[in-house]
């Protein structure tokens, strides 16, 4: 069965004239979805591909702000900027991201969670309080896979662990560690799927000095 015309791995340039040839001819509410989908197979193809994702998620962030793909271009744009090294853009992308889905409740992504994870990690210090306060506004559920609570509990926990909240730090970091060892999601069918394996070494060693 062959690729569909939307999910390339590459962007040359027939490539490109093809995907806008049959994206006219695509029924105008379908846009969004297809350039989104094709901009978050090249972000998930390679880093050489990043650039050329961002032009595709802007394609859509300036076009589409009515669908439900343009917070997701946000945030898939946000992640690009933040794989690249530009933690400042990604926080901008990611705020966006964020104050989408305050006003549209029903579009969301993991933007909140990616947002703090980052300042957390990169102990960027001046977001600590608005991060604190978006694990409080968009955490109420409890984290559905393991790598979601150990990113979630893991930067609440290297948060007030910098803020002297010692005790606090210290019961967000062992939830965090207990998570990362976790060896099944807890899903029948899924048993893999959110588990962390190896993974996150270096954040496992900073949440152990605190517990």
């Amino acid at each position: 069965m062959g690729v569909d015309w939307f999910r390339r791995q590459s962007w040359s340039q027939e490539d490109q004239t093809e995907f806008w040839h049959r994206l006219r001819k695509a029924r105008e509410q379908n846009r969004p979805q297809y350039v989104f989908i094709q901009g978050f197979t090249l972000l998930e193809t390679g880093p050489q591909y990043y650039a050329s994702a961002i032009e595709l998620f802007d394609y859509v962030i300036d076009r589409y702000s009515d669908s439900i793909r343009f917070v997701q271009a946000l945030s898939a744009k946000a992640d690009c900027l933040a794989a690249s090294g530009d933690i400042e853009g990604a926080l901008a992308y990611y705020e966006r991201a964020i104050q989408t889905m305050r006003i549209k409740p029903n579009n969301q992504t993991w933007a909140w969670l990616d947002f703090v994870w980052i300042v957390a990690t990169n102990e960027l210090s001046n977001y600590y309080e608005t991060a604190l306060a978006i694990l409080d506004e968009f955490g109420s559920q409890p984290p559905l896979f393991p790598v979601t609570a150990f990113r979630f509990y893991g930067s609440r926990a290297l948060i007030q662990s910098a803020c002297g909240l010692t005790d606090s730090a210290r019961n967000a970091a062992r939830t965090a560690l207990a998570a990362a060892d976790k060896e099944v999601s807890g899903l029948r069918y899924h048993p893999k799927l959110g588990v962390i394996g190896s993974s996150y070494r270096d954040i496992r060693e900073r949440l152990a000095a605190i517990v």
